[in-house]
Order: structure tokens, then sequence, then C-alpha cells
């Protein structure tokens, strides 16, 4: 079976949190910039519709546009590639099509929250938006960044004892 594809959280390493806050306008979600919502609108649409004629409709793989343009081939869609996700950035007036994987730390789609929210179903929502760490801790996503802090120190990049040897 191939793999599944990830959701837009999959690719962050952080449990979602507040987009809003001690944020400059351009670093905002799209929502709240002037004129995008329908950009985004626009864009949802298109690839809603383009899956909706897809031969494999919601099951059709996505495609790499590069790759597609090389090939020449978008023959199973009439209406071209079926990107999995659109990116963009505004600063630079740019939109990627990019291609992601299930995480499987993911707090959003992991089986790890999905079988909580299906066991304990409102309760479970209530941790989520009142305990800060609470998905983290639960997908193993908070044990992941500790590993991670730890063979940092472990690795000696930081110490202090390098810059006193440099100083001399």
């Amino acid at each position: 079976p191939r793999p599944r594809l990830g959701c837009y959280f999959c690719s962050d390493v952080v449990a979602p949190a507040n987009s809003m806050t001690r944020r400059t306008l351009d670093q905002q979600c799209t929502v709240s910039r002037p004129g995008l919502a329908m950009v985004a609108s626009a864009l949802a649409v298109e690839l809603a519709v383009t899956v909706l004629h897809h031969e494999h409709g919601a099951e059709a793989d996505a495609d790499v546009p590069a790759e597609a343009a090389r090939a020449a081939t978008c023959d199973e869609s009439p209406l071209g590639v079926v990107p999995h996700q659109i990116r963009g950035a505004l600063s630079f007036f740019r939109t990627d099509c990019m291609l992601g994987r299930a995480f499987g730390k993911c707090t959003a789609c992991s089986a790890t929250v999905t079988d909580a929210y299906a066991a304990r179903g409102f309760d479970f929502l209530l941790d989520a938006f009142n305990g800060g760490d609470y998905l983290e801790e639960l997908t193993g996503l908070a044990q992941m960044h500790r590993e991670a802090e730890a063979a940092l120190e472990d690795v000696g990049f930081f110490e202090d004892d390098e810059d006193e040897a440099m100083s001399e």
C-alpha cells in the first residue's frame, strides 16, 4: 500500500497554537490578510474540482507539478496535476505545491489522536483545548523534543568550554 498523505499539521513538530498572538500582520495566518481569504477559497475550490474529476477521486495520488511537467502526463485528471498541498508566501508572491507524508506523531491526524478522540470524545477535546502541551505529550512529540535537546547537549555544540578556549 502507498504511504498515507499527511494533513496540514503533519509538517509541524509542535501542536497547533494561537497564530495571531504576538505576531506581525505578515506572520499571521492567511485569514487575517486582507484579500487572501478569497485567494485561499479559490484554490480550495480548484483543488476540490480537480479531485472530483480525477478518475480515482479522493484516492488520487498527489502529483508533484515539476515531475508531471517533465513527464507531460496529466492524463488521469482532465484538469491537470493534483497537488497535495499548496503553500503560499505572500512576501515573495509565490505559491508552492508540496507533497507530505503522514507523520506518526501528528497532533491532528495520528492514530494516537484519532483513537483518543474516539474513546474519550468531548473529554478528549476539553483536555486538548485546556492543556497547552496535552497533544504533544499524548503523541510522543514532547518526548521527541526532549530527546532532540539531549542529543544536542551530548554533541557539545554549545559548550562554554570551547568559547573559553578560543578566547585564550
